[in-house]
């Protein structure tokens, strides 16, 4: 098997996924807001944590709003610390401030009675660059999603990537740190795997 480093894979599927056209964005983006109810953890669900799309990632404004519409406590994940790898989560609403973060990111402005922790989530949306069939993940190499994977289900919440098809790969080589999820949504499946 030929052996492509992480990195080159991150970067090809980083431009591949940017030349994606309008239309299967719009397309990609309200099957993925129709399949991810069908994932049981999200119908009983309070507090559900997404991600607001970057670098060419599948778009989730429209899951965004039939979550709002659904009546979801939706929240965006916010920078604690970069050194230590953190993440909090801050409730948005449609008149929410969102400000560029240090990656040029779109995040809320931090006002600390709007913020909870990943242990206060019920469902987190995680961003990838690509995935497998074992459920692992290649992300953007931050490494902060990988701290939050990190015993998810001691935390309390259950995680979902959200990928294009043509993101799937056959083997991802985890690193010690890095967690397989137990969900992942693309446009035409919800994949699962046993947990």
């Amino acid at each position: 098997m030929l052996f492509i480093s992480r990195n080159i894979q991150r970067e090809y599927f980083r431009k591949l996924r940017k030349t994606v056209k309008l239309k299967e964005k719009i397309v990609s983006s309200i099957n993925i807001s129709h399949l991810a109810f069908y994932c049981e953890y999200l119908r009983v669900a309070k507090n559900v944590a997404i991600f607001f799309s970057f670098d060419g990632e599948i778009d989730t404004r429209v899951l965004i709003l039939k979550l709002w519409k659904k009546k979801y406590n939706v929240f965006l994940p916010i920078i604690d610390s970069i050194l230590d790898k953190k993440l909090l989560f801050s409730q948005y609403f449609p008149n929410t401030c969102l400000k560029l973060n240090v990656f040029n990111i779109f995040e809320p402005i931090l006002h600390k009675d709007m913020v909870l922790s990943c242990n206060d989530m019920d469902v987190i949306f995680v961003p990838l660059v690509t995935f497998d069939k074992f459920g692992y993940r290649l992300g953007m190499g931050g490494g902060f999603y990988d701290k939050i994977l990190s015993n998810w289900k001691k935390k309390g919440f259950f995680p979902i990537g959200l990928a294009y098809n043509f993101q799937l790969v056959d083997k991802i080589v985890p690193l010690p740190w890095e967690f397989s999820l137990p969900a992942v949504l693309t446009p035409n499946k919800l994949w699962t795997w046993n947990y």
